[in-house]
């Protein structure tokens, strides 16, 4: 694996991701004339690159979506108590009721930013934290 440089599995990363096909890298790597153990390995570790960028998008879009939710409920609860409080909005509701809108707003955009700051693992291949501090064991 030491003699696949890392430019050249980032190179074959940016092409999958521009859209080339997996058949199609794996042509042009047979054409330089790799062995088809060692194309397996390059393919493999192009698409656990691509899985980890995909899953990090999902991951960074499910957050911003909460966080915006978050915003527009919040909002929409603020203007609903600042109606209820001076007395444009006359309902029957008790004052929890009305608060509601706000203060769940106000979680969902802390449960947003909860999941932005959250980030996946990356894939580690290695003895660990531990293991490098203690290489003896």
């Amino acid at each position: 694996m030491s003699e696949f440089s890392e430019e050249m599995i980032q190179e074959l990363y940016h092409q999958k991701l521009e859209g080339k096909s997996y058949s199609e890298i794996r042509a042009d790597l047979t054409g330089a004339g790799l062995k088809s153990q060692e194309i397996g390995k390059i393919i493999r570790q192009v698409d656990e690159r691509v899985l980890k960028a995909e899953t990090e998008y999902k991951h960074t879009a499910k957050a911003a979506q909460y966080y915006r939710v978050g915003l527009i409920l919040a909002v929409t609860g603020l203007l609903i108590s600042i109606g209820f409080n001076t007395g444009i909005i006359r309902t029957g509701l008790p004052p929890w009721l009305v608060y509601t809108p706000f203060l769940g707003g106000i979680l969902m955009m802390f449960y947003g930013k909860m999941l932005q700051r959250k980030r996946s693992d990356p894939i580690h291949k290695g003895p660990g934290k531990i293991r490098s501090k203690r290489p003896y064991k």
